[in-house]
Parts: C-alpha cells; structure tokens; sequence
C-alpha cells in the first residue's frame, strides 16, 4: 500500500504532518477526515512506493487531451443508456488498443470499487482531468446526472482543444518562415560565402560595395563565434525566465495583447476561453465565486488572472460582478453590455455562453485575416534578406568583366 505524506488542520486550526497508508490521495484524507484532521497537502512519498504506482504516475504523463474527450464522450454514451460507471470505465479499458489513459482507466476503475467517488478519483491525477472537470464531476455526482454532465464535459474539452490547435496553427506559419529564413541565410554566410571569398580574395578584386558588407560581416561572425554563441546561451536563457517567472509571463502577455497583428487574436482567445469555461461551470450549478476560482488556472494570462481575481473581490464586497466587468479593458463594452444584462435577469451563465460563441466566431476571423496578413509579410522578409545575401554572393559574377580589369 502506497506512504503518503500529509499536512492537515485538527479541528482548532492547528496544523500537523505526518505520514499516513492509503490505497490513493482521496483515500488519505478521508482516512484524515475521519480522524478529526482536514487534509490541506497529500502527496506521494517517495519511500515504499510499488512499480505499479510509478508505471500509472508516468502514463498519467503522457495522456494527451484527445483521449480525455473521447474517454468522456464513451462514459457519456454507456452512463445515458443505463450502463453503470464501473461497468463503463472497464468497458472502455477493455476496448481501447493501449493508450496511456487506459492505465490510468485502470487505476480509476479499482478506486471506485473500493468505494472512492468518481470525482475524488479523477482528482488524483490533475495533469490528465483538468479542474473544471473534476468540479462538473462532483456536481453532477450531487445532482445525479453524471451523463449529461460527461457529455458537456467532452463538449468543453472538444472545443477547447480545436481552439488551442488554432492559436497553434496562427503561430507555427511564421515560426516555420522564420526558422527556414535564418537556416537558409546561415547556411548561405557560413558555407557558401567562404568559397566565394577565396576566390575574390585571389583575384584581389574591386569588389562590389554590398559583397563588401557581407563579407566584413562574415569575418565578424567567424572572429567571434564563441560570443554568438555565448549570446543564442544568453537568449536562451532570457526566453525560459520570461516563461517561468510571474514578470515574464507578465511582459510577454502584455505584449502579445497589445501587438498589432496577432493582438487581436489573443485578446478573443483568453476571452473566449475564459466565457466557455464560465458558461459551462455555472450552467453546471457552480456558484460563481467558485468558478472564477477554478477559470484562474485555465486562462494563462496575468492580465486575466488579475482581472478574475477583481470580479471574486466585488463579489466580497457585496456588488454586482458586473461593476468589475464594467470597467475591465479586456473586455469589449458590447461583451460587457451582455454579461450585466444576463446578470440582471439572472442568466449570466446564459450570458457568458453568448459572449464565448460571438467572441469565437471574432477569434476564428482574427486568425483568418492575421495569418492572410502575415503571409505576405513573412514572404516579403524573408525573400529580401535571402535575395539580398544571394546578390551580393553574386553581384561580382554580373560584373566579372570589371572584376577581371582590375
């Protein structure tokens, strides 16, 4: 039986840790809560562990999103035709050809035997069942239709992943352009360029004014290749703190909100992203202090995060969340409009719904006319610096007869 190590509250607020045995994390702390104790961290300990939880840990790794959704959409289908959960989560084990779900499937399937409810299973392993489907689970678990409730789930992760590929696809074009421009140019100053100078150099020709630059700037580059390199180390280094640190992933979100080309895409994919969620949690029976909860670590954005957290402090404070919404630059005054409007008549989750599919339709043109818009530009950048390099390789060949004079 697996160790795991605890931190909990008794009932008078006072902290304690420990190590306690349990067949899962959701196990540990209802064998806690039993105790009186209220666990706030359960983890894996690293002693005592069995090849068996170590083999689930790293398939739980490798489980992609697409196999999320079809593993709701299947429960969805067998729990709607009266197939009970166990049943149906065996079935699609015993179905599916490999697969790191399956493992992971596996694991599930005995926690519920044992009498662990769905939803505290799933949340064993976050990296596969993101927030919002663990919280649509425990809802569903409580209302008594967990079907349907699957079933919005896939809906919701469905549509999430086609967005996610979108942003990806918008990006990749000008990250290929960019990456065959900078191979092509290296591989034409680095190889190419040393040939071509030799033979001018034999000659001692008059050389042309732009083979002249680029042949000073390859003896730049060849006099000081440990300070390039030292400088893509440098860069390198600068692109992981912007990812990793809160300030860096603040600079690069402002930055991408406020670009000319791809902020509008941006600013309809967080907006996007963040309505659905809301939409689908509150339609789902999620107070909205709650949701917004759970929506703060899907949005990766500060900028949103920080605005979520406003709306979560008007609510404290007694107001309406639509004075947040009011004032937030992040949202267009038409969405804005909408979210209060829905809030006034109580359907603000209906409201959200309507801002999420507007704000998608915007998202997918945004693409459109970015990746229309920068196709030519990418072109035109990258032909210019490539053309630029190949004549002045070969502008003294045009002009051999000047060359040879001399």
């Amino acid at each position: 039986m697996p160790e795991f190590n605890y931190t909990a509250r008794n009932d008078r607020g006072q902290q304690t840790q420990g190590v306690i045995l349990a067949d899962s994390r959701a196990d540990a702390a209802i064998s806690l809560r039993q105790q009186g104790l209220i666990a706030t961290a359960v983890t894996l300990s690293t002693q005592l562990v069995d090849s068996d939880t170590v083999l689930t840990e790293q398939a739980a790794k490798r489980v992609t999103r697409d196999e999320v959704v079809a593993f709701s959409n299947q429960l969805a289908v067998m729990l709607e035709t009266g197939v009970p959960l166990n049943d149906a989560i065996k079935a699609y084990t015993e179905q599916s050809r490999g697969g790191a779900l399956v493992r992971v499937a596996g694991v599930l399937s005995d926690r519920i035997a044992a009498g662990v409810t769905f939803s505290n299973a799933i949340a064993e392993y976050p990296r596969v069942f993101p927030p919002l489907m663990v919280s649509l689970v425990r809802a569903s678990e409580a209302s008594g239709s967990m079907g349907p409730m699957l079933e919005r789930v896939a809906t919701y992760l469905g549509k999430d992943q086609r967005t996610m590929r979108q942003i990806r696809g918008a990006l990749m074009y000008p990250l290929i352009m960019l990456t065959m421009g900078g191979a092509v140019t290296t591989f034409l100053v680095a190889w190419v360029l040393p040939k071509f100078a030799k033979i001018y150099e034999g000659r001692n020709a008059a050389l042309p004014k732009p083979t002249q630059i680029l042949l000073g700037i390859s003896d730049v580059v060849s006099s000081n290749v440990s300070v390039l390199v030292g400088a893509v180390f440098a860069i390198a280094a600068v692109a992981i703190m912007l990812r990793i640190t809160a300030w860096g992933r603040r600079l690069v979100d402002g930055f991408l909100l406020g670009a000319p080309v791809v902020g509008g895409i941006f600013r309809n994919f967080h907006l996007t992203r963040v309505s659905r969620t809301l939409a689908t949690l509150l339609d789902s029976g999620v107070q909205l202090k709650d949701a917004l909860q759970i929506v703060r670590g899907v949005s990766r954005s500060p900028r949103w995060d920080d605005l979520l957290v406003t709306m979560d402090h008007t609510i404290d404070a007694g107001k309406p969340v639509s004075d947040a919404v009011m004032e937030a630059t992040l949202i267009p005054a038409s969405f804005a409009q909408m979210i209060c409007a829905g809030e006034r008549t109580g359907n603000i989750g209906l409201a959200f719904d309507k801002v999420a599919d507007v704000s998608e339709e915007q998202f997918e043109d945004a693409v459109t006319t970015g990746t229309q818009l920068l196709e030519p530009v990418m072109i035109i950048v990258m032909g210019a610096v490539i053309g630029s390099v190949a004549i002045a390789l070969l502008l003294p060949i045009f002009t051999m007869s000047k060359v040879m004079a001399h």
